[in-house]
């Protein structure tokens, strides 16, 4: 048996690989093409060319019009890859689970993106709109988004991009599973009311028999959509696909049932049906924990790895600004030129902060780290608003410094988490890591001393910074009230992860 280009559907890992990197470098190709058409300017004059293989024409082709055709072209070999990586994603399910998994989610990735679509409105932006400023910069996006997919494809192991993308799919298929619980526990419900009233000799209208049978179809084909969020898990969905194909095989039963009158054998499907459909919860929740603990690992490391880095930019910035401060003071006009260029470094640590932050929070790895380093970014974008302003004196200096003092008392402190956990400690009552509860305790910390420093000083640096900032960095400082009530939300967070057993020995 053969695929749709000849191979055999099951043939060696080796030449799988091969074809992801195939569709790997196809991407790179749409990629270099489209950073191509974003970077090309349209010349003041048209050219000469041919308008079709072996016809010479002597009308001119425009810039806009070759920028246009190029993008076309784009568009067409990201529609021929996205119908590639489907259908050998539909093809692997059985001989190679993950692969398919991976070729099945960038598929479906490349459709949540609207890459396609968006690629529709840069050919009109090019075409009949003109506008090529615009379709430039919506040109550069879905390069990004390109890239991303490029990334998925070549990922040789369950990254962390993957694995979060993997979440995203168990949530909403856990989400979906409640909904199609809730509404076949009515169904049943209803349909039992009906038993009764047969068996009591009285007539059941038919309409509500026929509302009924409507309301199973409907909920059996939410089944079926869940179905097919979890086929795209590949192996680690395997057990929930079967239990959700038999809850809609039930469900089925239970429609026709219903349509033939016989509500109180409906019941019986129904029962199965929400059977069925506990055990792929338990199944997808099962999985979800297990991914939850891989992701932790992945987590911790990045949010190292990214506090590493912003500690070692923030002392690059401070050891430039310790330079160039005395000459600073003396009025030398250069050195106050290039203390104000400090201020785009700085920028680029509060960059790293926020995906720090949105990474933290998008995985819920810590309960307080988020509001610990959002506290942290005020800072830096006080010291942003100073180099901004060409300060670079003794307290823009002490600022950077506290800066790297709080980012390496948060690296040692998830270190130490690192440490510990390969030697976990449970707490015998809620179960919980309290070395993780430790950790946090430290962070809250942290957080409470430095706010109270801030609400010290909250008419000095904050007051210039607000005045100095660009707007968008304005939003990010926030009030001391705020910071205040983020501390109180943390400790309430803590408070309800804990029990009495956590803080004993």
């Amino acid at each position: 048996m053969t695929s749709y280009d000849g191979l055999p559907i099951s043939y060696p890992g080796s030449l799988m690989k091969t074809r992801l990197m195939v569709l790997a470098a196809l991407m790179s190709l749409l990629v270099c093409g489209s950073a191509h058409a974003a970077e090309s300017k349209p010349a003041n004059t048209p050219t000469t060319k041919p308008v079709a293989v072996g016809i010479a024409s002597t009308q001119p082709v425009t810039p806009e019009a070759q920028l246009e055709f190029q993008q076309k072209n784009a568009q067409a070999q990201m529609q021929e890859l996205e119908e590639r990586m489907f259908r050998l994603g539909e093809m692997l399910r059985q001989t190679e689970a993950g692969d398919a998994a991976k070729l099945i989610m960038a598929f479906h990735k490349a459709r949540e993106e609207l890459i396609l679509e968006d690629m529709k409105d840069i050919i009109d932006l090019l075409g009949e709109r003109k506008d090529l400023s615009r379709a430039t910069d919506e040109e550069k996006k879905v390069i990004v988004k390109l890239e991303e997919l490029k990334r998925l494809l070549l990922a040789t192991d369950l990254d962390l991009q993957m694995q979060l993308e993997m979440l995203k799919k168990i949530n909403a298929a856990l989400a979906k599973i409640d909904q199609a619980t809730k509404e076949e526990t009515r169904q049943k419900g209803e349909a039992g009311k009906m038993a009764d009233q047969q068996k009591k000799n009285m007539a059941v209208e038919p309409g509500k028999l026929q509302t009924a049978k409507t309301d199973q179809t409907a909920n059996q084909k939410l089944t079926d959509s869940v179905n097919s969020i979890t086929k795209e898990l590949g192996e680690m969905g395997t057990k929930a696909s079967d239990a959700l194909g038999s809850a809609s095989k039930s469900m089925g039963g239970a429609a026709g049932k219903l349509g033939s009158g016989k509500p109180g054998d409906a019941t019986m499907d129904q029962a199965e049906s929400l059977k069925k459909l506990g055990d792929a919860k338990a199944s997808l929740e099962d999985a979800r924990k297990k991914l939850m603990e891989e992701i932790e690992k992945q987590v911790r490391k990045q949010v190292i790895e990214n506090l590493q880095e912003m500690l070692e930019r923030q002392q690059a910035v401070r050891q430039a600004t310790e330079k160039l401060s005395p000459k600073l003071a003396s009025g030398d006009r250069e050195a106050s030129i290039n203390v104000k260029k400090l201020g785009v470094p700085e920028q680029r640590i509060v960059a790293i902060c926020d995906s720090t932050i949105e990474l933290i929070e998008q995985t819920q790895f810590s309960q307080v780290l988020p509001m610990a380093l959002k506290n942290i970014q005020r800072r830096m974008l006080y010291v942003t608003a100073d180099l901004g302003a060409g300060r670079g004196n003794d307290q823009t200096i002490g600022a950077e410094k506290d800066i790297e003092r709080d980012l390496a008392d948060l690296i040692d402190t998830f270190k130490q988490l690192n440490q510990s956990s390969n030697q976990p400690s449970q707490c015998k009552g809620c179960k919980g890591d309290k070395n993780k509860l430790l950790a946090e305790l430290k962070v809250l910390r942290m957080l409470q001393v430095r706010v109270n420093e801030e609400t010290k000083d909250a008419d000095g640096r904050r007051s210039a910074a607000m005045k100095e900032l660009p707007p968008e960095l304005k939003k990010k400082i926030g009030t001391t009230a705020e910071m205040q009530s983020q501390v109180e939300e943390a400790t309430e967070k803590l408070h309800k992860m804990t029990c009495p057993d956590c803080l004993s020995e």
